[in-house]
């Protein structure tokens, strides 16, 4: 069987489907599809299980008379079809999206070793932030309080962040309490002043959303968070720990706002992982090139 990217699962299916898109499957993964008047279908296929099928795919936009089809390969630089399936997309009329919908490269934690042998993994800086977190007396709790940590990302996104509740309820809803955790770290008087939310798929652990307060980051309790979601995550069995993306050279525009974090989540691991571009289609009017290509695997 192969390993399934947490986008590919029952449980974000179903979250999609809560905010509004269709979920429809081609090649064994699911397509996320929401309609735009008069245009169509917008669709996306993030980190698909299998190349998709272009007879599938041509059948599916013919179908929903999609005007926009994008795609995030689930293949790495290193992989041996990396070459021969890229070529293939771009063959059929597939462009290289410079507007990433899913994180082109990410680093990853090995949970492999013991955690004696993780945290001396960490970089020094990041060892002695873990210490000094814990000299401010902060600490981090399994939480089911969803709403604490609402607070949090609100006050972080603000003047925005009203938008921000309604779907992380959804999210929650449909990964709570089998495939999601909640870490929530408080300081010594038992204020709230960070957190993370793990989702899990398969071995791997999601660093699906995370924020701080102010006073939060001065005292280290980002970085102790992640410290006890590595723990949290071995208990339940993963062999990684996935941060979710990080700032990709071959972006420079559309990835600039996330160097400040790159160089937060480049002290935990040098594991890095490079995934194949994201690709955008156009197919109003259906791309004469997809009509005569055949499938990615040939």
């Amino acid at each position: 069987m192969k390993f399934s990217d947490v986008r590919q699962s029952e449980e974000f299916s179903s979250f999609m489907r809560e905010i509004n898109w269709k979920a429809e499957k081609i090649s064994g993964s699911y397509v996320y599809l929401k309609k735009f008047f008069p245009l169509g279908f917008f669709a996306k296929c993030p980190r698909p299980v299998n190349p998709v099928n272009i007879g599938s795919l041509r059948n599916l936009i013919e179908r929903k008379k999609i005007f926009r089809f994008k795609i995030s390969p689930f293949l790495t630089q290193n992989q041996k079809e990396y070459t021969v399936i890229k070529k293939s997309y771009l063959t059929a009329g597939f462009q290289i999206d410079k507007d990433p919908f899913n994180p082109t490269t990410t680093i990853q934690i090995d949970l492999k070793g013991d955690e004696k042998e993780i945290f001396r993994s960490f970089s020094e800086a990041k060892r002695r932030g873990i210490r000094r977190a814990i000299k401010h007396n902060v600490t981090v709790d399994l939480s089911d309080d969803l709403e604490a940590f609402i607070k949090i990302r609100k006050h972080q996104y603000r003047p925005m962040g009203f938008l921000i509740a309604g779907e992380m309820k959804k999210l929650w809803k449909n990964f709570f309490p089998k495939k999601a955790d909640l870490l929530l770290a408080k300081s010594k008087s038992g204020k709230f002043i960070a957190g993370i939310m793990l989702l899990y798929q398969g071995k791997t652990a999601y660093y699906w959303f995370a924020s701080a307060t102010n006073e939060g980051k001065k005292l280290f309790a980002p970085t102790l968070l992640v410290w006890k979601a590595v723990k949290t995550a071995k208990k339940r069995g993963c062999d990684n720990l996935d941060f979710e993306g990080i700032y990709d050279e071959r972006f420079p525009k559309a990835s600039a706002a996330w160097r400040g974090f790159t160089k937060f989540k480049e002290g935990f691991s040098d594991k890095k992982i490079i995934f194949m571009e994201n690709l955008y289609l156009k197919t109003s009017p259906l791309n004469p090139a997809l009509r005569q290509a055949g499938n990615p695997m040939d």
